[in-house]
C-alpha cells in the first residue's frame, strides 16, 4: 500500500450514502517502514473488520496477555480498550455498525463482544470472508472502497424487520440527554424487557452499559479534542464527580486517566485526528447514523 498522507498513517473514506447506516467508514492504516515495535490503544467501538496486507500485530484487552491477531479478522463490539503491539503494518478495515452486524452477521452480538476471530473461523462471517477474497491483491484505497461499496450495496439491498428499531435505539444511545434505560425506552418506544434483549442481540451489551460507555467516550473525546482542558472541565454532566469518572475510566480503559495520558499513542492520535477531519467524529462510537427515511 502506498503512503497514505504526508502527516498521518491513516486514511478514512466514507462508504456510499446508502451504506452509512451499516458501515461507519472504510479505513486504511500504514505505519510505514519503521521496524521499531510500537504500542498503541484501540478504544471501545462497534464491530470492526480488518484485513492485513502487511506485517502482523499482537494484542488483547488491556490487562490480559497479548495474543496473535489473525491477519483477516473480525472483532465484535467492545466494551473495553485493547492494547496492541505492531511494526510496519498495513491494514484495510471498516467499522460494522449495529445495523450492519444484524444484516451481515446475524448471530447474537453478545456472543462476540470483546472477542476477535479469523473471518474464516465461523460460518456467520461468511459474507466477510467472501469480501476479503474479492479485494485480495488490491492496494489502492479508492479502488478498495469502490469495490467494497459495490459488493456491500448488493448484499444490503433489502430491508430487515428490525431495521427501524435498531436505528432508533442507535440514535437514542448517542443522545447526550438520555442517561438511563427508562429514558431510552421512552425515546425509542421499545418496552424495557424487549429493549434489553435487542440490546444484547444487536449491540452486544446491556443497554445500561451502552449508555455508560457512550457517556465515557463523550468525555474522553472532549479531552482528546481539547488537550489543554483538564478532566474535571470535560466531564459529561451525568457524572456525579471526578471519582465517578475515574472509576468508569478504569472500567473501559483498564487504567487510570494519568496512566492513559502518559502512554505514547502516536498512531491512534494521528488516526483519530484524520478521522475527525474526514468523518466528523474522533471516535467510531460517537458516529450516529441517519434515520431510515434519511431525514
Amino acid at each position: 500500500m502506498p503512503a497514505l498522507t504526508d502527516k498521518s498513517p491513516a486514511r478514512f473514506i466514507l462508504p456510499a450514502q446508502p451504506l452509512r447506516r451499516y458501515i461507519s467508514t472504510y479505513y486504511f492504516l500504514n505505519t510505514g517502514p519503521d521496524k521499531t515495535e510500537q504500542e498503541d490503544l484501540l478504544y471501545p467501538e462497534w464491530a470492526t473488520v480488518r484485513f492485513t496486507l502487511q506485517g502482523k500485530a499482537i494484542g488483547n484487552t488491556v490487562g490480559l496477555a497479548p495474543l496473535d491477531i489473525p491477519a483477516n479478522s473480525i472483532t465484535g463490539p467492545t466494551g473495553r480498550a485493547a492494547l496492541l503491539r505492531f511494526r510496519n503494518v498495513a491494514v484495510v478495515g471498516f467499522g460494522l455498525l449495529p445495523l450492519g452486524w444484524y444484516r451481515m452477521i446475524g448471530c447474537p452480538a453478545d456472543r462476540w463482544a470483546d472477542n476477535v476471530s479469523a473471518v474464516n473461523a465461523a460460518p456467520e462471517f461468511g459474507q466477510i470472508a467472501q469480501l476479503q477474497r474479492e479485494i485480495k491483491g488490491l492496494s489502492d484505497p479508492e479502488q478498495i472502497a469502490a469495490l467494497c461499496d459495490h459488493i456491500l450495496l448488493k448484499a444490503l439491498d433489502h430491508t430487515g424487520p428490525l431495521d427501524a428499531d435498531i436505528i432508533a435505539m442507535h440514535q437514542a444511545i448517542g443522545d447526550p440527554d438520555i442517561s438511563n434505560v427508562a429514558d431510552l425506552s421512552r425515546a425509542t418506544g421499545i418496552p424495557t424487557q424487549r429493549l434489553e434483549r435487542l440490546s444484547r442481540r444487536i449491540f452486544g451489551f446491556p443497554p445500561k452499559l451502552l449508555l455508560r460507555r457512550q457517556r465515557f467516550l463523550r468525555t474522553l473525546a472532549t479531552v482528546m479534542e481539547h488537550p489543554d482542558l483538564n478532566w474535571s472541565g470535560a466531564l459529561d454532566g451525568h457524572y456525579f464527580d471526578q471519582a465517578h469518572f475515574n472509576r468508569e475510566f478504569r472500567t473501559f480503559m483498564g487504567m487510570s486517566p494519568g496512566q492513559y495520558l502518559a502512554m505514547p499513542r502516536a498512531v491512534s492520535s494521528a488516526a483519530n485526528r484524520m478521522r475527525a477531519q474526514h468523518v466528523g467524529q474522533l471516535l467510531q462510537l460517537l458516529q450516529v447514523p441517519a434515520p431510515p427515511n434519511g431525514q
